[in-house]
């Protein structure tokens, strides 16, 4: 599968690991964020899938995908 780094230039960074990013495959996204904090993950319990996880990106990496 190749992924292509299309994270917004803002919110690249060069010096960490930890940082948000979006990559596009030929047929899907793939995004890498935060885990949520054990009040955010209670807050959407039951949505969630077993085979699922939830991250938290700043509105403003998603804003920035679609200039």
């Amino acid at each position: 599968m190749k992924f292509t780094d299309i994270t917004p230039a803002e919110f690249m960074c060069a010096s960490c690991s930890a940082c948000p990013a979006v990559l596009e495959t030929e047929s899907s996204y793939v995004i890498i964020g935060k885990k949520l904090s054990a009040e955010a993950e209670a807050a959407v319990a039951g949505r969630v899938g077993a085979d699922e996880y939830v991250i938290e990106v700043q509105k403003g990496m998603i804003d920035g995908l679609k200039k």
